[in-house]
C-alpha cells in the first residue's frame, strides 16, 4: 500500500483532463471554459437611457427652461426623428438617446404641465445616460479560460454575442457495484440481500461534481461478471466499481483488471477506511475502484476520487473546509495509516467539539455527521480534548452557521 498523500498525487498525475466541447451557452453552468472568451459586441451598442425621465439638449437645460412633449420613446423602438430645441421625449430605462439629446432628465427633477415639463435644476451633459460600451468594448476579454462558470459568468458571456461556447466535456461515468447480494430497486429482497445504496450514492456524488451518469450495473461477486460489463474507453471516460477491493477471496478487482489490459496505478492506501481503494487506467479511461461497504465507499470517493473526477473536467480541487475542534472522546491510534472518522460537532462555551461516531448503522452515521475528523499518520492516540482537524460537510455549513456552531 501507499501514503494517503502519495495516492492523491497519482491520481492528479494521472487523470487527464477531457478533452472540449461546443455547448449552448445556457447548458454551460458549471462547466469549465476551453479558451479565453472575448465579447462580441459592444453593449451598449448605442447611448441607452439610464433611467426613466425626458431626454434634454444639456446646452439648453437651464433651471425654469420649459420644454413641449414631443413624444415617448420607448425601449427597443429607437427614434428615427431629431430631437428639436425646445422639445423633449418621454424615454424609459434602456431606451436609445435620440440624435440632438445628450441627457436625460428624471422625473423628480421636472414640473409637468399638460404636455409640457419644466426643470427644477440643470442638466449636466451625459446626465443618466450609458454610453456606448459602458458596459463592455466589442473584444473586450469577458472570462478566462479554466473559469468555472456560475449564472453570473453565464449571463455575462450571453450578454457579450455568445450563443455557444466551448467547454471541457463532460466525464460519462458508469458506476459498477458487484455484490453477490445485491438486488435493484423496487425488487423484492430475501434474507441476506439487499439494495445497492452504495453504487447510488456514488452516482450521485459524481453527478453533484459534473459527471454525465450513464449506467449503474449490479453484477455478480465473479472476474467474468464483471470483465462483461466494464465498458470500452469509447463508451465511458470514468469507471467506478464498488465491492471486490477486500484483499480476500473476493478480491476481482486485481484479476479482473489483468484481464482488461488495463494498468493498475496502485492498489490500497494508507488510510482507514477505504485502505483497499484502487486506481486503473485503461487508455484514457479512469478507473476507480471502491470498498463494497458504504460508509468506506464514501470517504474514499470523497478524499480520492473526487479530486481526479474535477481534473478530468479541468476544474481545480475544491478546497476542503477545515477547522480546528476539540475531541469529546478518545480515539485510538491507526499507525502509520490516515485516519478518517466521522463526527458531530458542538459549541461548548465558544469552542467546537466533535464527537467522532461509532455507529452499527453505517446509513445513519453517514446521515448524521457534520463531517470528517482527519487523523494525520503515526498522530498516536488523542486524549479527550486535544485538537483535530475536522472537515465540514459543505452541505451542513449553512445550518451549523445558523446554530452558531462554527
Amino acid at each position: 500500500m501507499i501514503g494517503f498523500d502519495q495516492a492523491k498525487k497519482l491520481i492528479l498525475a494521472k487523470a487527464d483532463t477531457l478533452a472540449p466541447e461546443l455547448v449552448d451557452v445556457h447548458k454551460s453552468l458549471g462547466r469549465v471554459l476551453a479558451d479565453d472568451a472575448q465579447a462580441l459586441l459592444s453593449l451598449p451598442i448605442v447611448p441607452v437611457s439610464f433611467r426613466d425621465g425626458y431626454v434634454v439638449n444639456s446646452e439648453e437645460a437651464s433651471v425654469g427652461k420649459k420644454f413641449k412633449i414631443a413624444g415617448n420613446i420607448l425601449s427597443g423602438n429607437p427614434l428615427a426623428e431629431t430631437l428639436n430645441p425646445g422639445t423633449t421625449f418621454s424615454i424609459v430605462t434602456e431606451a436609445v438617446i435620440p440624435e440632438g439629446a445628450d441627457a436625460v432628465v428624471e422625473e423628480e427633477l421636472v414640473k409637468r404641465d399638460g404636455d409640457f415639463i419644466e426643470l427644477k435644476e440643470s442638466v449636466e451633459p451625459g446626465a443618466n445616460v450609458r454610453q456606448v460600451g459602458e458596459e463592455f468594448i466589442e473584444g473586450d476579454l469577458l472570462a478566462k479560460k479554466g473559469t468555472v462558470l456560475s449564472e453570473r459568468e453565464v449571463a455575462l458571456l450571453l450578454a457579450g454575442g455568445h450563443f455557444e461556447l466551448e467547454v471541457i466535456r463532460r466525464p460519462r461515468l458508469w458506476v459498477i457495484a458487484a455484490g453477490d447480494e445485491l438486488r435493484h430497486p423496487g425488487s423484492v429482497i430475501r434474507a441476506g440481500q439487499e439494495y445497492p445504496s452504495a453504487g447510488w450514492l456514488i452516482a450521485m456524488l459524481s453527478e453533484q461534481l459534473g459527471c454525465e451518469l450513464a449506467r449503474v450495473i449490479l453484477v455478480e461477486d465473479t472476474v467474468e461478471s464483471l470483465l462483461e460489463e466494464i465498458p470500452d474507453p469509447e463508451s465511458a471516460d470514468l469507471v467506478v466499481t464498488i465491492g471486490g477491493t477486500g484483499f480476500g477471496q473476493k478480491d476481482i478487482i486485481e484479476e479482473t483488471m489483468g484481464q482488461l489490459a488495463a494498468e493498475i496505478i496502485f492498489q490500497g492506501v494508507k488510510m482507514r477506511p477505504a485502505h483497499s481503494f484502487t486506481f486503473s487506467r485503461k487508455g484514457r479511461q479512469v478507473i476507480f475502484s471502491l470498498p463494497g461497504r458504504i460508509g468506506a465507499a464514501e470517504i474514499g470517493f470523497e478524499l480520492l476520487a473526487r479530486p481526479g473526477i474535477l481534473k478530468m473536467q479541468g476544474k481545480p480541487e475544491l478546497e476542503h473546509l477545515l477547522i480546528q475542534a476539540r475531541v469529546l472522546k478518545e480515539i485510538s491510534s491507526a499507525g502509520d495509516q490516515r485516519h478518517i472518522l466521522r463526527g458531530k460537532i458542538e459549541n461548548k462555551a465558544g469552542e467546537v467539539w466533535v464527537e467522532p461516531l461509532h455507529r452499527k448503522s453505517w446509513h445513519k452515521e453517514m446521515t448524521e455527521a457534520d463531517g470528517l475528523i482527519m487523523v494525520e499518520e503515526n498522530r498516536g492516540k488523542l486524549k479527550p480534548g486535544e485538537y483535530v482537524n475536522f472537515m465540514l460537510h459543505r452541505s451542513r455549513l449553512e445550518a451549523m452557521v445558523s446554530k452558531k456552531l462554527v
